[in-house]
């Protein structure tokens, strides 16, 4: 009788997960939950914005720990990540953890976006800004090559507050309504959003203007040409768009990232620009790239999005 309902799919983990994914994707479920997306998002909006920003971090936490026990298919995700890469590596961060920290980044580009510049200087600290000046020189634009790590909303705009013109590539969102909120936010300072499905062209034309393009490569993203490069230890599928353009183009890249600090400010860390000719291979330029943002991760391992599944595909 026990060993009957140990094995009961009623308190089958993977099973309730399989159920609670299927129904959800399910027509009218999923019509439902993105018609939901919307009113949601602009509700997280209101209250991160009227909300003093020691409740919205208590928000994340809350939030994050809710998240982090439901049947969610982004959980298993995070604990198949924490078996192998983390272990790997010697990381150990709860489910909870990460998601307390993307919502914590989310909340604070939420409340930022309706602060002036001059409320925004005061959480955040840059160190390398000679690096842009120095890739600038060029006359050829700068790719500016980030991660879904920390609060990398908010790095947009920092950037502009050192005055630099900047555009990021990115695609839309499916919700078309949750798309227009986030976008009209992510445009409050200026910054433009290239979509990367219109082709080579408009990216050209951007950095033949001598600024800046933004590029995050920190996920296998499917439609996207993609080569396998070391990423935490482990080949992963790595977007070779930045790598290309500066091969063929001779565009420096400069990785930069943005990271919480323990008093809730923020510190943008710009690195040491890359030069890159045609005899250098796509595959070596991501492997430097990916070393970088592995790099990043380790020193501060909960600000990553753990829940993507970065190693999808195999090599091959």
């Amino acid at each position: 009788m026990q060993k009957r309902m140990q094995s009961s799919p009623f308190l089958d983990k993977s099973a309730l997960l399989r159920v609670f994914s299927f129904t959800m994707k399910k027509t009218p479920f999923k019509a439902f939950r993105h018609a939901l997306t919307n009113p949601a998002i602009r509700l997280v909006i209101f209250l991160s914005v009227v909300s003093p920003r020691w409740l919205s971090r208590i928000n994340a936490f809350a939030f994050g720990w809710i998240l982090s026990i439901l049947p969610l298919a982004s959980n298993k995700v995070v604990r198949d990540h924490q078996r192998g890469v983390m272990r790997d590596n010697g990381i150990y961060t709860s489910v909870s953890t990460v998601y307390s920290s993307v919502l914590s980044g989310f909340f604070d580009f939420f409340y930022f976006s309706y602060r002036s510049d001059e409320k925004f200087r005061k959480v955040i600290d840059i160190k390398g800004s000679h690096h842009m000046e120095q890739a600038l020189a060029s006359g050829k634009g700068i790719i500016a090559v980030t991660a879904h790590y920390g609060p990398w909303e908010l790095l947009p705009r920092a950037m502009k507050l050192l005055g630099y013109d900047l555009a990021v590539v990115g695609k839309e969102l499916s919700q078309k309504g949750a798309a227009d909120v986030l976008n009209k936010l992510r445009g409050k300072p200026g910054i433009k959003t290239i979509d990367r499905d219109a082709g080579a062209a408009p990216i050209i034309r951007y950095l033949r203007e001598n600024k800046t393009l933004g590029m995050l490569i920190d996920q296998d993203t499917r439609g996207v040409q993609s080569e396998s490069a070391c990423f935490i230890g482990k080949p992963a599928q790595t977007p070779v768009a930045p790598a290309v353009f500066a091969r063929k183009l001779q565009v420096p890249v400069v990785t930069m990232h943005i990271t919480r600090q323990k008093d809730h400010t923020y510190l943008l860390e710009i690195d040491e620009p890359l030069f890159f000719t045609q005899s250098d291979s796509v595959t070596d330029i991501l492997t430097l790239l990916n070393l970088r943002i592995s790099r990043w991760i380790l020193h501060a391992p909960e600000q990553w999005v753990w829940f993507h599944k970065r190693w999808r595909r195999k090599p091959g």
